[in-house]
């Protein structure tokens, strides 16, 4: 049993909505320039790596994780060029393991993952997007 907001200790009159929205609106240019700034710093650190390119040959994760064990790379997000099927499949069980193409990377994901893999064409793209 509730009781009313008018008595002490009861209720709220209007409480948050589950489903209340809190982002916020960052202008294009001020995402560019962010975007870039985080992936110049990655550099710096040397927490980026450009590869050549990432394939899998069957979608099993056990291969991946072999080569990421080998790579000593225990959190990654790799930036492919285009994420096909095995690449996707053999990923998505891992668990600090994330897989996108240029257009989905975003600031959180970049500074979350302790390693950052991007193929040559996806670097060109990234360029492309942020400068």
């Amino acid at each position: 049993m509730t009781s009313s907001p008018l008595w002490r200790g009861g209720g709220r009159i209007f409480p948050n909505m589950p489903d209340e929205n809190f982002t916020q609106k960052i202008n294009k240019k001020m995402y560019r320039a962010g975007m870039s700034s985080i992936l110049s710093q990655l550099a710096r650190e040397g927490r980026l790596a450009v590869v050549d390119s990432l394939k899998v040959e069957s979608p099993k994760t056990k291969p991946l994780a072999a080569k990421f064990k080998a790579m000593n790379l225990e959190s990654v997000m790799v930036i492919a060029d285009e994420v096909d099927e095995n690449l996707y499949l053999a990923s998505r069980n891992l668990v600090n393991v994330l897989v996108v193409e240029p257009r989905y990377a975003d600031p959180v994901s970049l500074v979350h993952y302790r390693k950052v893999l991007v193929t040559k064409a996806a670097m060109d793209q990234l360029k492309e997007m942020f400068a």
